[in-house]
């Protein structure tokens, strides 16, 4: 019996398509090895956030990373200590609202806090402080400071 030209023609792109599928699919024995978690993300702490206003949410807020230091960054125990300075550089008193973030090396945040400097006196220093529960290694503190008009 010879099979009409036109179901043929037909026929053989849908064959190849089929066999071209079903040497695409993946059963599972190709060797590669299921994800598992590491004990490093496994032992990790959920990070701490600690903030009461938003940052970049102040009314009239102004940049001023220029304006503080960091004396200190460093792990205790269970905790880390980050603590500094700022030096009000405008001619008017501010107050300021600083973020303080630790970062572990793939830059994850794994704490925000914010800690609020009473209003300073233009050329004034103020000190500030701030202690986040976060039992990590090798962390760095990034800050984020505003500035307002007092």
């Amino acid at each position: 019996m010879k099979l009409p030209t036109r179901l043929t023609v037909t026929a053989v792109p849908f064959a190849i398509l089929a066999f071209t599928l079903a040497g695409c699919t993946n059963d599972g024995t190709d060797g590669q090895p299921e994800p598992e978690e590491t004990s490093s993300s496994a032992e990790q702490t959920p990070g701490v956030t600690d903030i009461s206003d938003a940052p970049g949410t102040g009314e009239d807020l102004e940049g001023a990373l220029t304006d503080s230091t960091v004396n200190e960054c460093e792990r205790t125990g269970d905790e880390w200590t980050v603590s500094g300075v700022v030096t009000n550089s405008t001619d008017a008193s501010v107050t300021y609202r600083i973020y303080v973030s630790l970062l572990n090396g793939a830059n994850d945040t794994r704490a925000l806090t914010q800690v609020d400097v009473d209003a300073t006196e233009p050329g004034d220093t103020s000190d500030w402080e701030t202690v986040i529960p976060v039992a990590e290694d090798e962390l760095t503190c990034v800050l984020r400071v505003e500035r307002y008009e007092s």
